[in-house]
């Protein structure tokens, strides 16, 4: 269920601009890879975050709608690619 906060965020979330919720979308996914290699971290799980080009693009004031998707890719791809490392090493443990 939807929480009348949750739901007053995204009526102030809706009067941002594009780019103002690009750059909240955006930080939100550093957070949740941050978060994320912390649990792998917590559990001994070598994980690794993508870094590339594509995320230097978005520092910069001037970033195009291709490069925040591109950079929004990069930070889905880590956050899918850090879950997966942490379940095969939690289920490998298991079955030991």
């Amino acid at each position: 269920m939807i929480s009348e906060e949750f739901d007053k965020y995204m009526e102030r979330f809706k009067t941002k601009s594009l780019k103002e919720k690009q750059s909240i979308a955006l930080n939100q996914a550093k957070m949740l890879v941050g978060l994320v290699k912390q649990m792998c971290e917590s559990k001994g799980i070598k994980s690794d975050i993508f870094l590339n080009r594509e995320l230097i693009d978005t520092n910069l004031d001037n970033y195009t709608d291709d490069d925040y998707i591109e950079s929004l890719i990069v930070y889905i791809n880590s956050i899918q690619n850090m879950l997966c490392d942490y379940n095969i090493q939690l289920s490998t443990r298991e079955n030991q």
